[in-house]
């Protein structure tokens, strides 16, 4: 039997229970959306004139390629693209940055430029933790068509020394790509000139 002096602290305590069952369930629902956003493929930010985009890859693996969505790049003949179109005004800059599962490990820029002589493209290689975001300019004379964004896996293909293999191919973990043709801008010389390393 209860006396009128126990009813306070068993008031008190079962609102202290209320609370700890409100804080789990809270605590519960935090880790299950965290953890399906873990689950979510990596992401480029891509700023063109007013525009900011966020590009995801055609396909993402683990830096090993145990782990890949959709599809693992040694299993298909074509790989998956997810093109997105953002127009690049000539004479604005476009800057893109990487998120750290890029950044983290050495990765390469490819741009594609239309020029007078014909079309060109500058690949850049940036190492590991050195750089996030990195600036392209579209100008009249090297208009700025597209960009692609490849993270390197550990995984070497025909490659039976691995990296001292001469004829070995890295292969990529994941690709952005953005196309970034001004509106209403079309090529005039087709001619493919040979790339710019840097």
């Amino acid at each position: 039997m209860l006396h009128p002096g126990d009813k306070k602290p068993l008031t008190i305590l079962a609102a202290a229970v209320a609370v700890v069952v409100v804080a789990i369930a809270a605590l519960t629902t935090v880790l299950v959306l965290t953890d399906d956003d873990g689950d979510a493929m990596p992401t480029v930010s891509v700023q063109a004139g007013d525009s900011l985009e966020r590009v995801a890859p055609g396909y993402w693996c683990s830096v090993d390629l145990t782990d890949c969505d959709p599809v693992d790049p040694r299993s298909v003949q074509q790989l998956p693209q997810n093109i997105v179109h953002i127009a690049a005004p000539i004479g604005d800059p476009v800057r893109v940055t990487v998120p750290p599962e890029v950044a983290d490990g050495p990765w390469w820029s490819v741009a594609q430029y239309a020029t007078p002589r014909g079309v060109q493209r500058v690949v850049e290689f940036s190492p590991s933790d050195t750089l996030y975001t990195k600036k392209f300019l579209s100008e009249p004379d090297a208009v700025l068509l597209g960009i692609e964004i490849w993270s390197p896996s550990t995984v070497f293909q025909d490659a039976p020394q691995g990296v001292e293999s001469v004829d070995g191919e890295i292969l990529m973990r994941g690709t952005f790509t953005i196309d970034t043709v001004p509106d209403g801008f079309t090529v005039g010389n087709t001619t493919e000139l040979p790339d710019v390393r840097r």
